[in-house]
């Protein structure tokens, strides 16, 4: 499971809610979930409030990360190292899109992504460099402001359109972070950057029908490819 800009942990320094539910969801279901720290070990906390101009951590680094993780799963007792799937949320579905569509040098890569909310306008843009080697299922809001869904639904559409094995779910009236437990209302993130309105800050909001719809959609689809 690979974080958003916001990292792995809450103001508390404990895992943050959302991770903490899909991980227990996952563990619910048969499977083991690790929750990998791209953010602590690089002296860094987060990255939403930094303009994209000025990140110096990029998605294609924490690729590196999931590739690393992938291999340190694969030597431990009672993982089953030849079914794993990797998913992210924010920035972290956009480091997933990132590592599921470099298919390793050597060794078999994972077996299945699923991405929430990722950013795909600069992907959609070069969207014939994009070739997801493994089952790929994309879950994003229709009214998300911070990671328009309009160019992951056009990306989607050139990728599907070539046989290539990606899906898209798309929530009506929906914002960013709809699946955190830990949002109780809607509100706008001002001291974030980044976003469709420029200057504006962005949108996250729960919509806990949608996080029910996606919850059994993620299971589904892990199921069908994992089991």
């Amino acid at each position: 499971m690979l974080h958003g800009c916001g990292g792995a942990y809450d103001n508390q320094g404990k895992l943050a809610a959302r991770h903490q539910m899909w991980g227990a969801y996952f563990a619910d279901h048969g499977y083991t979930a690790l929750m990998l720290d791209s953010f602590t070990p690089r002296g860094v906390r987060e990255i939403c409030t930094v303009k994209f101009a000025n990140r110096t951590l990029k998605e294609d680094d924490r690729a590196g990360d999931a590739y690393a993780a992938l291999a340190w799963l694969r030597q431990q007792s009672g993982i089953d190292g030849s079914h794993i799937s990797l998913l992210g949320w924010s920035h972290g579905a956009g480091v997933t899109l990132e590592a599921i569509g470099q298919r390793p040098k050597a060794g078999d890569g994972f077996n299945a992504a699923v991405a929430f909310y990722p950013g795909c306008t600069s992907r959609n843009k070069k969207s014939d460099q994009f070739h997801p080697y493994a089952a790929l299922l994309l879950l994003i809001g229709e009214s998300d402001d911070w990671t328009p869904a309009a160019p992951c639904e056009a990306l989607a559409d050139k990728v599907m359109a070539r046989g290539e094995p990606m899906q898209i779910v798309l929530y009506p009236d929906t914002y960013h972070d709809f699946d955190n437990p830990g949002l109780k209302t809607k509100r706008v993130r001002s001291e974030v950057p980044n976003g469709v309105n420029s200057g504006q800050g962005v949108t996250v909001a729960p919509n806990a029908q949608a996080r029910e719809d996606a919850m059994q959609r993620v299971i589904t689809f892990l199921d069908a490819h994992l089991k």
